[in-house]
């Protein structure tokens, strides 16, 4: 459940520099024995749709264009080879980029993908045009977004965990998320935290004006000690140090931050539940909502069973080479 077999590198430049999720996968093989795939994925709206070619010619341009990307594939390839690590690059024509990425987890049978992820405006975020938006919610393997470059040697990470589940959150989801922390600080002989924010008020009705009505102290204090008993169960049925434990009131997208700069991990492990149509939009998950203040690493899971609604077959036909 928890071994790192095949990881899928997903880049999306292939003739710029090595990027940290290339060097995260080299770092995370060498530790696990894990093969390594590198991926690429290409299209042209307007070379598939070009009324004047032939067919002949269009699949020559297209072949044309996936064999540069692929031999730029292997330039980034052959570090990888030369410190021992089973590599193996892939380059397709599939549209949009998310769904070829998936459809590659899906069809290798990947066990982590990882991928660079970059800041977002605030419209981007709702609308979820962004590859590594549509990752976090479709994606059905765990997902290392990259956004730092330290080295992972001494690795200290902060796992979110929500044991009241309050975000609707399947009730095994926190106990993987912890398993998997515990995984990452074993490999590279590191440190891990857990922690949990409880919301400081609770939903209640309105009073007369609409103004909100204040709750008694009891039943705060009653939710608090609630709230801390559930995590400290959680950290309990773990085995989870709990000098690195923390419960704090306040909200997971104002909190989670705060302590990331506090702590300084390299990597946070959250949990995403894939959400559609309006409850999404109003409901939103953490990872989805805080994951641009975060300066380190995001490593994403999925509850046991999440399947993908990404279609095994991509609508147009794609070119794909052989590994290396």
């Amino acid at each position: 459940m928890f071994e790192f077999k095949h990881i899928l590198v997903a880049v999306s430049h292939p003739a710029a520099p090595p990027s940290p999720a290339l060097r995260r996968a080299t770092e995370i093989a060498l530790k696990t024995g894990a093969r390594v795939t590198i991926f690429h994925s290409l299209y042209s709206p307007y070379v598939a749709s070009e009324q004047f070619y032939t067919p002949t010619d269009l699949r020559r341009d297209i072949e044309s264009a996936v064999r540069l990307r692929k031999e730029a594939l292997e330039v980034l390839a052959q570090p990888l080879i030369e410190a021992g690590i089973i590599t193996h690059v892939r380059c397709r024509w599939d549209y949009p980029v998310h769904e070829s990425i998936v459809r590659e987890v899906v069809r290798e049978r990947i066990d982590l993908l990882i991928a660079d992820s970059h800041h977002h405006a605030a419209m981007a975020r709702l609308l979820l045009s962004h590859t590594d938006w549509q990752l976090i919610r479709l994606c059905p393997c765990p997902l290392l977004l990259t956004k730092a470059d330290r080295p992972y040697e001494g690795l200290r990470v902060l796992a979110s965990v929500d044991p009241l589940h309050a975000h609707a959150k399947p009730e095994g989801l926190d106990s993987q998320l912890l398993a998997y922390g515990k995984k990452l600080t074993t490999l590279f002989s590191g440190q891990l935290h857990a922690a949990h924010f409880y919301p400081i008020a609770m939903a209640i009705p309105t009073g007369f004006m609409g103004e909100p009505l204040p709750l008694p102290s009891y039943v705060m204090e009653g939710y608090a000690q609630h709230a801390k008993r559930a995590f400290a169960d959680l950290v309990h049925r773990a085995d989870f140090a709990g000098s690195h434990s923390h419960c704090r009131p306040g909200e997971a997208t104002v909190e989670l931050p705060a302590l990331v700069r506090e702590i300084d991990p390299q990597v946070v492990v959250m949990g995403a539940v894939s959400r559609s149509g309006l409850k999404r939009l109003f409901i939103g998950a953490t990872a989805e909502r805080v994951i641009d203040d975060l300066a380190c690493d995001v490593l994403i899971i999925k509850p046991e069973g999440f399947k993908t609604t990404v279609p095994r077959r991509a609508l147009n036909r794609p070119v794909v080479f052989p590994p290396l």
